[in-house]
């Protein structure tokens, strides 16, 4: 068989945005009236607000942040957290980089992540919450969780590309309108903003793969591979974080919250509600009542 030989030449690949270490990746629900006294450390942190409402201070500046919106802490920067009267799910992450000086145009002042950013927050979450798990206060991993393949690398990865993409941002040199990864980011988001629009409705997947312009099969499998669960189970959770809210309000019956977030019987709303929260509606009414608590997601105290 004749063939050519061909001599290629290479491209190296030599980093620039580079994480070194991971330490924490937390996922905390903080009541409406916590408050954290502040701390201190080393690495960088972000903080990013799923939900709710919460606001940091430190000696330089005071921020809000609501849903979808992210703050960088420099090392050794002093600051503190609360949640601003609602209540919130907030995932903190800190890390270690090669060179600060790369991230340092965008620390210290709050950012609205747009999708692209925001899946890579899911995905970031999702696979360090394992890896990070025992250590440093972080709860050991639940029997029903795993490490997946190479998910450290994947983390490490996907944080970089988080900050290479704010820190392009911030210099108005990013366009990734084009790329598919891009496409199938702004579909995933294209459902949660359509899910978080209709949560008092009954709503089939036929309707919603219609309104992104997928198929079922197909927007059920990036729904999955992007924030790691399906869609009618992250339906779910969101009219159960919804309920949360209403409950905190104390303005309607828990049988007017399940009528009013589309759930058939109060039997199933109340058993879907302990499903994600480890808690009855009365028992999480009584636990959020003149309280300052935080807790991971699984609703075990910190």
């Amino acid at each position: 068989m004749n063939v050519r030989t061909v001599e290629l030449i290479p491209t190296e690949l030599p980093p620039t945005v580079s994480v070194r270490q991971l330490f924490c990746v937390y996922s905390y629900y903080y009541t409406p009236k916590f408050s954290y006294i502040g701390e201190k450390h080393a690495p960088w942190e972000i903080v990013f607000v799923q939900s709710g409402r919460v606001v940091v201070e430190t000696s330089d500046y005071t921020e809000t942040l609501r849903g979808g919106m992210c703050i960088l802490h420099k090392p050794w920067l002093p600051h503190k957290i609360r949640a601003d009267n609602v209540p919130c799910y907030v995932n903190i992450i800190s890390f270690t980089a090669e060179d600060d000086t790369l991230i340092l145009p965008v620390s210290d002042r709050p950012i609205e992540l747009d999708h692209v950013s925001q899946s890579y927050m899911f995905n970031i979450v999702n696979d360090g919450t394992t890896i990070v798990a025992g250590k440093n206060h972080i709860p050991a991993m639940k029997k029903f969780q795993t490490v997946k393949f190479a998910a450290h690398q994947a983390v490490k990865n996907l944080l970089e590309l988080l900050l290479i993409r704010l820190i392009r941002s911030n210099n108005d040199e990013i366009d990734l309108k084009n790329s598919e990864s891009s496409k199938m980011n702004s579909a995933v988001l294209s459902v949660i903003n359509f899910l978080a629009d209709h949560l008092c409705e009954k709503i089939s997947l036929e309707r919603i793969a219609k309104k992104v312009g997928y198929s079922v099969s197909r927007i059920s499998a990036i729904f999955k591979e992007f924030t790691g669960e399906s869609v009618i189970n992250y339906f779910i959770k969101m009219r159960i974080q919804r309920a949360q809210e209403l409950i905190v309000e104390n303005k309607m019956s828990f049988r007017e919250i399940s009528d009013c977030l589309g759930f058939d019987t109060i039997q199933y709303f109340c058993s879907q509600f302990k499903k994600m929260t480890g808690m009855t509606p009365l028992q999480y009414k009584k636990f959020v009542q003149n309280s300052d608590t935080y807790c991971d997601t699984n609703f075990n105290k910190v």
